[in-house]
């Protein structure tokens, strides 16, 4: 089994130009989480994730560095009007302001096979997919998040399962 038997391939993608807000209104539309950022010729470019739209709203105290997460944030405002305007603001956004950071991305190529796949998605603790890429271009054609993996191995566990005694 390889990347390629259990990637998702019918990929939903945006070019870097997509405001945030269309991206997140296309992203519930399709209900995806991530989506590839890729070029005129399907290369990838960045990942727009909701996660780190999550990250953006949260007021810049909270932003400041990866260990404020750790912290206790529970005496700033939760007023819905300030979160509004932070997403009005963010909307207006070019997506390929909010690209994942490279060192949180991990990649494979379709031949992949599933052991070096798991390794590659539990190396990330922020359970982002792992992107399938071809050729030198890094061309995109599909992803495997945790949830592909699950299945199609809950799928096989079912089909496989010993008869009953």
């Amino acid at each position: 089994m390889t990347a390629k038997s259990i990637m998702s391939s019918e990929l939903v993608t945006i070019t870097p130009d997509v405001t945030v807000a269309e991206a997140l209104l296309l992203m519930s539309r399709r209900q995806v989480h991530n989506v590839p950022v890729v070029d005129e010729e399907d290369n990838f470019v960045g990942l727009f994730s909701l996660r780190r739209v999550a990250h953006e709203m949260l007021p810049t105290a909270a932003r400041m560095d990866e260990e404020s997460f750790h912290m206790d944030i529970a005496f700033l405002s939760d007023e819905s009007d300030q979160f509004l305007r932070r997403l009005h603001k963010l909307g207006r956004k070019p997506a390929s302001a909010l690209l994942e950071k490279k060192k949180k991305l991990r990649f494979c190529e379709p031949d992949t096979p599933i052991p070096r796949l798991l390794q590659l998605l539990t190396e990330n603790p922020t359970s982002l997919p792992v992107v399938v890429v071809e050729g030198k271009s890094r061309k995109v054609i599909g992803m495997v998040s945790n949830w592909d993996v699950l299945t199609k191995l809950a799928v096989n566990l079912v089909q496989d399962s010993p008869p009953e005694e």
